[in-house]
């Protein structure tokens, strides 16, 4: 089991190559934590372009067209599965949605993809999110998610991006229920990452 786990895979892709030099180049990509947002969705190109801008083979996926067997097929010839930022509550609801939990935790667990994250990417391979239900922009998408349980890989939450001084407010409310919330916290600025090796963990730092 190996995850990379980022506030941001632009600021911090390298270190992977450091932590697992042996790790080939095809990624799986995948965006959807973004789906609920309009605009300009720029935190998904500069994840893009971070791995092409390394040389890694960048394959898309759109998990609201595919079926649980054809995202199976495909971890089988990625070697990394990377899901990008967004809203971790949309992102489980979809995973639900879809069937894709099992196959996820089963991809990660079985070696078969090592796990990278930004953000909401991040935080969902633990086993609770509830930390971010205080977050006014979750509150649609947590009714489909009521038990705030993520994917259950990991035993506690990344609490990315602290220290960009656009997510202060979201911060100030974490800290304020991190009493009633039942997840070890982990916070990450925007140049870290955790390394996930079996039982092993380790800080990096760029």
């Amino acid at each position: 089991m190996k995850l990379f786990l980022a506030s941001g895979i632009n600021k911090t892709l390298p270190l992977l190559s450091k932590v697992d030099p042996e790790l080939g180049k095809k990624v799986l990509f995948v965006a959807n934590a973004a789906d609920p947002y309009t605009g300009d969705k720029f935190w998904i190109d500069w994840d893009r372009t971070a791995f092409r801008e390394l040389g890694y083979q960048v394959h898309e996926v759109d998990l609201r067209e595919i079926t649980p067997k054809r995202l199976e097929q495909l971890l089988k010839t990625e070697d990394i599965l990377h899901i990008c930022g967004g809203s971790p509550y949309y992102l489980i609801s979809l995973f639900r949605e879809k069937g894709f939990e099992q196959v996820i935790v089963n991809a990660i667990k079985n070696d078969l993809v090592v796990y990278t994250g930004t953000s909401a990417g991040s935080i969902v391979v633990s086993k609770n999110i509830k930390s971010f239900s205080h977050d006014q922009e979750e509150m649609e998408h947590i009714k489909k998610v009521p038990d705030h349980r993520g994917l259950g890989v990991i035993d506690f939450c990344i609490v990315p991006h602290c220290n960009n001084a656009s997510f202060v407010d979201e911060h100030k409310k974490i800290v304020e229920h991190m009493p009633n919330d039942p997840e070890a916290l982990f916070f990450l600025q925007d140049t870290q990452a955790v390394w996930i090796e079996d039982n092993n963990m380790r800080f990096l730092q760029t």
